[in-house]
């Protein structure tokens, strides 16, 4: 929150601590802190950490290239890793078109806005769980099971739903069918 507290465009924290925090508790130890801002806000973010050394994440290649301009952030690239001294902010750019957001995956996936933005009791932005909960099961691991269970017996039937919806598309033999079912 101190990092973010001057940005004036919409974020939200993402990953497996948007799960915890709809949840109200932490359930699992994390490695990092995720954020999402929508990539049509990347300019004003890039602007805001101007003093932070910026790399960009190459999807598939498992690598880091520096920021030297905009088209270095042109699709597939979504992510952007940050650095200031021991400070480390994980950026994911989300599309959004509207009031719908795009699943980067498939863009025939969408969430309103209104569903995808939500708020803890303290008023700290987050993605809902069940977009981070879509993005986990295309290749779970040991936490993205964790938070999946965890996480299950909190959704309410509009968000089983979705989720049903989503890992049926992205990945129709997923384990995790079976238990939304129930």
């Amino acid at each position: 929150m101190d990092v973010m507290k001057h940005y004036r465009k919409p974020w939200f924290i993402a990953g497996g601590w948007a799960v915890d925090m709809a949840l109200g508790r932490v359930t699992r130890e994390h490695e990092d802190l995720d954020l999402c801002i929508y990539r049509e806000d990347a300019a004003e973010a890039l602007q805001y950490f101007q003093e932070w050394d910026i790399k960009v994440a190459v999807p598939g290649e498992n690598r880091l290239v520096d920021y030297e301009k905009d088209s270095d952030l042109a699709l597939p690239r979504y992510c952007l890793h940050l650095f200031r001294d021991k400070d480390f902010v994980e950026i994911l750019l989300t599309e959004r078109e509207g009031d719908e957001i795009l699943f980067r995956k498939n863009k025939q996936i969408t969430l309103p806005a209104n569903d995808f933005a939500l708020r803890d009791g303290e008023g700290r932005p987050y993605v809902n769980p069940v977009w981070q909960l879509l993005f986990k099961s295309l290749n779970p691991r040991e936490k993205d099971h964790k938070d999946f269970f965890n996480s299950l017996p909190c959704l309410n039937d509009q968000q089983k739903l979705w989720l049903t919806s989503g890992i049926r598309t992205m990945k129709p033999d997923s384990e995790w069918l079976v238990e939304l079912a129930d």
